[in-house]
């Protein structure tokens, strides 16, 4: 078998020969600890156990419940936000005997030599403040993580210098709890971009990489990733108070990799139930599409970035460029008839953003086209899965490759929106452990 990740002890069941694992299933748990499945086929397989404990040190919050993660592909590290506002990262490298461990807060960084066995150990945990972590992204290099809290607060942490870089409140004195963070290089993106882009690229008021946070009063705050300077804060939408994502899209790329995966327990390899059903298809005429997207970029023959930003009953486009420069004045809007939970950004075979997956409280799922935000397809939690929706249920659920895994009691089911010849076309439901 050919692990994509280096060290650790896999499970019995994954190691014949033949089988490749393609697709690699992650969450964490309310005590403290991470589990990795291998999710090539639906019955999901446990390959690894990422502990919460550090051997011979006593960390505050250490089991606290996880409320966020995040990956990097880059250097292949996991990154751990808890309740207790704890951060922890796992080199997923096997590490076995002497090592040493860092704890790094915002006034001391203590180094321990810890002894374990073989496997994936915490190396770095990070503590800059004691509000709940709410999001988690690594910038692209992957040797620095934007932590979002529930008191509002940004902080940026360096892994590779060991240390915090900066911490600041980014809602105003509201404390209204940070839902998304984002990192965005300007310099990075203005070589494909149009006018506006590439006018802050080269001024010298703009840095070179900027945080972007978005808080659930509707407030989007751009930080100076080096510096944490706050360069603007505008609110999106004076009416709104129920921001649940954004997503900035470059290119046609979605940032949305590293998005947030479920905190509660979730499956074993038991298979109990099969689904199989597609999303209803609506007609959408392709030219008219065609035309409302290409309306929404600037005629200069450049692609801007784009900010999309989910509400609970609106979704609304920026121009990014605009947005860092202080306007608030968006490209786009699109009122919703209900009120929604929990949204993804769909991509297809070359990685390219092009569809929103919508999720409603009333178990409504709709698919629809960037950046015009036609509805494509919908379909319900109960045509696919015999499911009702329960409040709180957003919360479970992650998706990744058009697949939407989401947990509903002691079952953990599985939905996908790609029709293609090493991908899901049902829906599967499976036990959870009791």
């Amino acid at each position: 078998m050919k692990w994509p990740l280096t060290g650790g002890v896999p499970s019995e069941m994954s190691l014949k020969e033949d089988h490749a694992v393609e697709r690699i299933y992650v969450a964490g748990y309310q005590d403290g600890s991470v589990r990795i499945w291998d999710a090539t086929f639906p019955i999901l397989m446990p390959m690894f156990v990422l502990d919460a404990k550090v051997p011979d040190v006593i960390l505050d919050g250490a089991n606290a419940s996880v409320s966020s993660l995040a990956f990097c592909s880059l250097n292949m590290t996991f990154a751990v936000g808890t309740t207790s506002g704890l951060v922890r990262m796992y080199k997923l490298q096997e590490n076995s005997g002497d090592s040493s461990f860092h704890f790094v807060s915002g006034s001391k960084q203590e180094v321990h030599a810890v002894h374990h066995g073989r496997g994936f150990h915490c190396n770095i945990a990070f503590m800059a403040s004691n509000s709940p972590v709410r999001s988690l992204r690594f910038t692209s290099s992957g040797e620095a993580l934007a932590v979002g809290y529930q008191n509002g607060q940004v902080a940026m942490f360096d892994a590779s210098q060991l240390s915090v870089m900066f911490s600041v409140d980014c809602t105003s004195g509201t404390n209204s709890p940070v839902v998304s963070v984002s990192n965005y290089s300007i310099g990075a993106s203005a070589a494909k971009a149009g006018p506006p882009q590439k006018e802050i690229a080269t001024s010298a008021k703009f840095p070179t990489d900027v945080v972007l946070s978005l808080s659930k009063d509707a407030r989007l705050t751009v930080v100076d990733s080096t510096s944490g300077l706050i360069i603007n804060s505008l609110l999106l939408d004076e009416k709104q108070s129920s921001a649940l994502l954004m997503y900035v899209i470059i290119d046609g790329a979605s940032d949305e990799e590293q998005a947030q995966l479920p905190e509660d327990k979730l499956p074993c390899q038991s298979q109990t139930g099969k689904e199989e059903h597609v999303l209803d298809q609506k007609q959408v005429h392709g030219a008219e599409t065609n035309k409302k997207n290409a309306s929404l970029h600037p005629q200069s023959g450049g692609s801007d970035s784009l900010l999309l930003v989910c509400f609970e009953d609106v979704v609304l486009l920026f121009s990014l460029a605009s947005m860092i420069q202080g306007s608030n004045k968006h490209l786009h809007k699109t009122k919703l008839t209900k009120k929604c939970c929990w949204s993804a950004i769909f991509k297809n075979k070359d990685d390219k953003a092009c569809g929103l997956i919508l999720f409603y409280q009333t178990g409504i799922i709709e698919l629809r086209s960037l950046p015009s935000l036609d509805i494509l397809a919908e379909s319900s939690l109960m045509e696919l899965l015999r499911w009702s929706y329960k409040t709180g249920m957003g919360k479970t659920m992650s998706s990744s490759n058009g697949q939407i895994a989401l947990v509903n009691g002691s079952e953990f089911a599985i939905i996908s929106l790609i029709d293609s010849e090493n991908d899901f076309r049902d829906s599967r439901i499976i036990a959870m452990p009791s």
